[in-house]
């Protein structure tokens, strides 16, 4: 179902990419990601533009090479250079970037190409089910809805019109003229079984690896945006215009109210209440009524 092809590229094919100088073992890597990220892959390639970034990196065994600046390999002693292979670049963020989308551009990463069975769903006029997507029994899409590929529906989901599944997400990045560029996304999204997603809403596919997540029946309304890599636990309802930031994450029965927003890694607790028009920038307690901008817990 998946193409055979996925990253698994020695470290030293990426030196040819970036021509970039390579110090340590030529190992082989099997995905790129962000050091304080829990990670699926078994070797990544990632890196860092200080120090105290590096000591995040210490703590993620799934990262196995980094690239890094030469001023920072000076830093380092030889136990913590021991610890990873490098390549040394004097823009370690860009150079990361830029051999991520040359990967990218050349399919390295899984590709989700299968046909798919679309016998038990209800499909609207206009709608497209890329190639790829899982489709579980009584489906129900609406008109000039996209899914696609590499998405997972569960049973029995609902999706509204004009609105996107597992589209790309919007991660920029600046070169080194300062000039921003939009990198693609290579993960999935998963829909949970009982879900209602309403019209003009967008659910973004996690940026290198794993799921966007979606619980089981979750309620979306419309012009609702879910960024990439956020998770939504059971039970949640999300109202109308409400915005989850990359990374953020509501766990079992949460409310968002109108117009709320959730900031990227913020994460809210179960059973909370989030206020119409309410801007959330911290880490939510269970059971707590947030309110304002910035929101504060109201008794």
């Amino acid at each position: 179902m998946i193409s055979a092809r996925t990253t698994n590229i020695r470290l030293s094919e990426v030196c040819q990419i970036t021509a970039c100088p390579m110090l340590g073992n030529d190992i082989y890597i099997d995905g790129f990601n962000l050091s304080n990220r829990k990670i699926e892959a078994n070797s990544v390639l990632s890196y860092c533009t200080s120090y105290k970034y590096f000591k995040i990196a210490l703590t993620n065994e799934k990262v196995t090479a980094l690239i890094v600046t030469n001023e920072l390999v000076g830093q380092l002693s030889d136990e913590e250079r021991s610890r990873f292979s490098f390549l040394v670049s004097e823009s370690p963020e860009w150079t990361f970037y830029t051999a991520f989308i040359n990967l990218y551009e050349n399919r390295y990463f899984p590709q989700y190409d299968f046909e798919i069975d679309l016998k038990n769903a209800i499909i609207g006029t206009g709608s497209v089910i890329e190639k790829g997507v899982i489709v579980g029994d009584n489906v129900k899409i609406g008109c000039n809805s996209v899914v696609c590929s590499g998405t997972i529906l569960g049973d029995n989901v609902t999706i509204g019109n004009c609105s996107v599944i597992g589209g790309n997400g919007f991660q920029l990045i600046k070169d080194n003229e300062g000039r921003n560029h939009a990198i693609p996304h290579i993960g999935r999204v998963i829909i949970g079984s009982g879900v209602y997603i309403g019209d003009n809403s967008t659910v973004s596919r996690s940026l290198f690896e794993g799921f966007t997540k979606i619980g089981n029946y979750v309620k979306i309304d419309n012009h609702v945006h879910i960024a990439h890599n956020c998770i939504v636990g059971d039970n949640c309802v999300l109202t109308a215009n409400c915005t989850m930031f990359g990374s953020s994450i509501l766990e079992s029965n949460v409310w968002l109210a109108p117009n709320s927003a959730i900031m990227n890694r913020v994460k809210i607790g179960s059973d909370s209440f989030i206020g119409a028009s309410s801007l959330v920038l911290k880490n939510v307690k269970s059971g707590s009524r947030m309110f304002g901008v910035p929101a504060q817990k109201i008794n």
